[in-house]
């Protein structure tokens, strides 16, 4: 498994009517070189900020980095669940040097652990699975970042496996399956001490 390079931690914030809310994005630079998604939609969230990879793939640090990201993005306090699932979606591109891997940890629904009411700095859309497959059919600048099936696609379904309407998770499981071959034991972990024990290992950081 290659080291990665850089880090990203992003919220799958869950409404009480069991969608996933994202956001606008405003940012006009990206992790690869010359693109940009401004105008697409995304989860909030971003680069982790702790460089030091033995430290970073900790769930103490991702925990208290996507408090500070959803903060400074959408001006919102959020509470994490002690042992939140994991979403690992990974961009390997050696032609242009990125090895970026992406977590994701949803967000349990309104009012505990996230107030979904409260004025948001960006622009927000609440999404159900379908909703989420016609927003990736949108054209660039107004679509889901990098469209269906992508890492953004994969992380926003993966938060929606934990909605709590179960049409919602029933549809997100079968999309899910569709683009990804065993997510399940891949990409999704339900044990995020455990996975990232075994992340640290295999990069020989134990």
């Amino acid at each position: 498994m290659e080291r990665p390079k850089t880090i990203g931690v992003f919220a799958g914030l869950l409404t009480s009517e069991g969608k996933n809310r994202l956001q606008r994005r405003i940012e006009k630079d990206s992790i690869i070189p010359g693109k940009t998604f401004e105008g697409d939609y995304e989860l909030p969230g971003g680069r982790v900020g702790e460089t030091d990879l033995k430290k970073a793939l900790t769930l103490e640090v991702l925990r208290r980095e996507l408090v500070s990201k959803v903060k400074n993005d959408l001006g919102i306090n959020i509470m994490i669940l002690p042992n939140p699932p994991l979403y690992l979606a990974i961009l390997d591109d050696s032609a242009k040097g990125i090895c970026d891997w992406a977590f994701m940890m949803p967000i349990p629904s309104w009012p505990i652990y996230w107030n979904e009411n409260a004025p948001m700095a960006r622009k927000t859309i609440d999404v159900s699975p379908n909703e989420l497959y016609e927003l990736a059919q949108q054209p660039k600048g107004q679509q889901l970042l990098s469209g269906w099936g992508k890492r953004m696609c994969r992380m926003s379904l993966g938060a929606l496996i934990n909605s709590p309407v179960s049409l919602y998770r029933a549809e997100a499981s079968a999309f899910l399956g569709l683009i990804k071959l065993n997510w399940e034991t891949t990409e999704y972990f339900s044990n995020p001490e455990e996975a990232l024990a075994k992340l640290r290992k295999e990069l020989g950081l134990e």
